[in-house]
């Protein structure tokens, strides 16, 4: 009983942690401009050269493109630690969060370059492969937002997510999606 309990909790963990590297992506994708500041040149400038060359950001080493996420997941283990809520399951969501851009990048890897061990999970549909993701960089790059695993952008996209959080932020009068080439979306 006790293995079917962490499993499920693992589980979930992970689907938690793959929703927020969804959230995160959508995010990226959906607010600010080159010209925002800090932003711009840190998130979105990246974000635009990824999805017009897909291999460009797997050119960089694990610390050049997971300090950002490597910072947040240290402020989530200290903030559970200061509360005192850090458990297997905080330390479970920390490293993959951590490792979501990794993932994402081998996604993107060839074959050759992807660990013996990650091709195997990708195989097993466990973690997400370059088949999958491909949805993403496919017209709009509007769907299939979530990087970790295979499980819930079909569930997400599906159920019109994306599409939903999209109209939320033209009601708050921010700017409306661009794609790749500053061409406003149509949502």
């Amino acid at each position: 009983m006790e293995i079917i309990l962490f499993v499920m909790e693992a589980t979930a963990v992970i689907l938690v942690a793959d929703f927020v590297s969804g959230l995160v992506h959508w995010a990226e994708d959906t607010f600010w401009t080159e010209e925002t500041p800090v932003l711009g040149s840190w998130i979105v400038k990246p974000n635009e050269l990824h999805h017009c060359d897909g291999s460009a950001f797997t050119r960089n080493n694990w610390l050049e493109s997971s300090w950002d996420l490597l910072l947040a997941g240290i402020l989530v283990i200290g903030s559970a630690a200061a509360l005192n809520l850090l458990s297997w399951q905080v330390w479970l969501f920390v490293m993959l969060s951590v490792n979501a851009n990794q993932i994402h990048k081998w996604s993107h890897s060839s074959q050759a370059k992807v660990p013996f061990l990650v091709r195997l999970l990708q195989h097993s549909h466990l973690l997400q492969g370059a088949k999958h993701h491909g949805a993403h960089h496919r017209g709009g790059k509007n769907v299939a937002y979530c990087v970790l695993t295979e499980a819930l952008n079909p569930l997400l996209d599906g159920i019109g997510l994306w599409r939903a959080l999209d109209h939320l932020v033209r009601l708050t009068c921010a700017a409306p999606r661009r794609t790749d080439r500053g061409v406003k979306a149509s949502l």
